[in-house]
């Protein structure tokens, strides 16, 4: 997959809501937070935007 998710810079936010993941994901997303301004519900929702665009369900092998 070669797709990327392009995020605009943006003024810092003046509100924050708690996403509840994984410490080193938090991590991250904050690194991509303060490069970029954006608020990290907007960073999440593209991250699951692009992940639902390219979710592939597959059967079960017995």
């Amino acid at each position: 997959m070669n797709e990327k998710i392009v995020l605009k810079k943006e003024k810092k936010s003046k509100a924050t809501l708690p996403v509840f993941i994984d410490i080193e994901l938090m991590d991250q997303l904050k690194e991509i937070k303060e490069e970029t301004g954006q608020p990290v519900r907007k960073i999440v929702e593209s991250c699951i935007r692009l992940g639902l665009k390219n979710i592939e369900v597959v059967e079960e092998e017995d």
